[in-house]
């Protein structure tokens, strides 16, 4: 907070921007409702693809648990967003949100949106002061303006989906590791992670590369015990056969994600927002069986780097906790994150870009590369402002399927999936060169 004071007093540059970004934001609210209002009304013209679609999803889903139906649809997958995503742990965890009305429940998730997001700001600032990373620190309150604007909190909101949800869940989660808080760590994983967004477990790797294998093996064996207990809570909730029969398609519907998804070929307009290597190929190569083990190739060899500087770390273990070595921790978790939705099928967002651009930009010193950072990272950064004015100026002329807007960049370049290449190699450059130096 003092430094937030200090730069409102001494830079006009910034006092513009923050007042820009506090206005952008009542703009932003005010169209918003006025969506929501449109789509609640009789005569809706608001399009409904972009108005808190996800969470009609959940919402559906704690329906159907409560009325034990089922959760996961057999049928084809050419409109991915009707069906559910999650386990039934998480179906049966929404379930009390049904007390709620739905006019009411829209705008109390959309503020817990916003209290989440402010956390992870706010934690992501705690973290780089404990860590002494003092530019870092301040790199946070110089791109305040930014995380205000930042197009992966806008569009989540939008949809009420539970990235930023898990963004935070996943901050909590890197934050317990580094301090080795066991319990914590456990609940983060095993309660909230691998049941929802299995993937965000990236961080569960940290201790064993850095050569804490007792914090390692214990923060496994207690997650699978409370992973099985929230399973077997399910189970027992929603009756044996129903429950391991919503389990036994959760899985099923997982193994044939990839396999059955509506990939976008070169017949269609657009990439679209999808911007995983897999979807990037298949666009612009064609949808085949070959595309497909191609795109595992690019992603085996994108990887490379980072199973190599792994190898590094196992065969050469530092045995100390993240917090005591929290440069080379941060950038070992960074890239192990990038590393996880590189390999993803479906990458639509990078929630946690905002905190890696300000670890970067924080913790490097080529200003060269600090701009190029910059160059990379605005266009995605700053793409709901565009967007934005694309709606107010156009209206739905520019909404082409109900979900994708013609006028915005991103759906006819994988703009995500370049940030994310970028930070990637970035990190694991910067891992590379550490083990150099020695």
């Amino acid at each position: 907070m003092d430094e937030l004071k200090l730069r409102w007093k001494n830079s006009k540059t910034f006092r513009i921007l923050l007042i820009a970004a506090l206005v952008y934001v009542v703009l932003r609210i005010g169209v918003q409702a006025i969506l929501l209002a449109d789509m609640a009304s009789p005569s809706a013209s608001a399009p409904e693809g972009q108005v808190a679609s996800d969470l009609h999803i959940y919402v559906n889903a704690a329906k159907n648990f409560s009325a034990r139906e089922d959760l996961y649809l057999k049928g084809s997958l050419e409109r991915l967003e009707t069906h559910y995503p999650y386990s039934p742990a998480f179906a049966l965890l929404f379930m009390p949100v049904l007390l709620l009305p739905l006019p009411l429940l829209i705008p109390l998730d959309a503020l817990f949106h916003v209290a989440a997001y402010a956390l992870m700001y706010i934690w992501w600032a705690r973290i780089f002061k404990r860590c002494g990373f003092a530019n870092a620190s301040r790199a946070m309150t110089v791109l305040l303006p930014l995380w205000i604007v930042f197009t992966g909190f806008w569009d989540d909101v939008a949809y009420l989906n539970i990235y930023i949800i898990m963004a935070l869940v996943g901050t909590l989660f890197i934050d317990a590791v580094l301090q080795e808080k066991l319990g914590w760590a456990i609940f983060w994983l095993g309660v909230i992670i691998l049941p929802i967004k299995p993937h965000w477990a990236f961080a569960a790797m940290l201790p064993l590369l850095l050569g804490r294998t007792r914090f390692f093996f214990r923060l496994v064996a207690g997650t699978i015990v409370v992973y099985l207990l929230v399973a077997s809570a399910t189970i027992w909730t929603g009756g044996l056969k129903y429950g391991l029969q919503q389990y036994s398609d959760y899985f099923g519907f997982l193994a044939r994600l990839s396999r059955d998804f509506p990939w976008r070929g070169p017949d269609k307009l657009f990439l679209g927002y999808n911007h995983s290597i897999l979807q990037t190929i298949m666009f612009y190569f064609g949808v085949s069986p070959l595309m497909m083990k191609a795109a595992t190739l690019v992603k085996m060899l994108f990887l490379v780097p980072l199973g190599l500087v792994s190898i590094r770390f196992l065969t050469r273990p530092l045995n100390k906790r993240g917090d005591e070595i929290p440069r080379l921790a941060l950038d070992l978790g960074f890239a192990l994150y990038l590393g996880a939705f590189l390999w993803l099928d479906m990458v639509w967002e990078l929630s946690l870009g905002i905190a890696v651009f300000a670890y970067l930009v924080g913790t490097m010193e080529n200003k060269k590369l600090i701009n190029f950072l910059w160059i990379i990272f605005l266009p995605y950064a700053l793409a709901d402002i565009w967007r934005l004015l694309s709606y107010i100026a156009f209206g739905d002329a520019v909404i082409y399927d109900g979900s994708y807007m013609l006028t915005d960049p991103l759906i006819y370049l994988p703009w995500v999936m370049i940030v994310i290449i970028v930070f990637y190699a970035t990190l694991v450059g910067r891992l590379w060169f550490s083990f150099a130096k020695e």
